[in-house]
């Protein structure tokens, strides 16, 4: 459905006198892009505010911006795919994770090392439809996933909150997870 309404914006935008293929491409994948995230942004905070966990979702959330965008992941094909798959997620970090009582802090530290290796080890885990072909770019984007976790694991380290610090840490280890998992795409 999200695929149709990008190809019908797209040719508003882009009227059939218009034949350069690859800014049709651009314009069509860029808006798929843009009309996707924005349907499941919408319908997860629709689904936290209704459950009332929206603090603990909006907190994973600014965790997992701030590092996936630079790290990469898990790239599903469909956006019902990505939907399910994100909000179980977001389950994990913003329901589940808040109530587990707190560890010990070494077990925390133990996770944000392991985290930071895999990032500097792993990433960036690009998707095939927007490849980063420029090593220097690449390595830009490692050091700069591995600052974000780096800050988030120190800044965690710190809160007294233990529902927040459960959902931080699990937020980064799912997200390193996937970095883990995923194979990174041939050029």
């Amino acid at each position: 459905m999200i695929d149709k309404l990008a190809l019908q914006l797209t040719s508003y935008i882009c009227p059939e006198a218009y034949n350069n293929v690859k800014d049709r491409a651009r314009i069509q994948y860029g808006l798929n892009v843009l009309l996707s995230e924005g349907f499941k942004i919408v319908s997860l905070l629709l689904f936290f505010n209704i459950i009332h966990r929206q603090k603990y979702f909006y907190f994973s959330l600014l965790i997992l911006l701030s590092t996936r965008v630079f790290a990469g992941g898990v790239h599903l094909k469909g956006n019902l795919n990505c939907l399910l798959v994100t909000t179980l997620m977001f389950i994990l970090t913003s329901v589940l994770a808040p109530l587990i009582p707190r560890l010990p802090k070494v077990y925390y530290l133990l996770v944000g090392i392991a985290s930071f290796l895999i990032v500097l080890v792993r990433a960036p885990i690009f998707s095939v439809m927007r490849p980063i072909k420029s090593n220097k770019k690449k390595l830009q984007y490692k050091f700069t996933a591995a600052l974000s976790v780096a800050l988030w694991i120190i800044i965690l380290l710190f809160l007294e909150s233990t529902p927040y610090v459960n959902c931080g840490f699990s937020t980064i280890l799912i997200q390193n997870i996937q970095l883990v998992l995923v194979k990174k795409p041939k050029l």
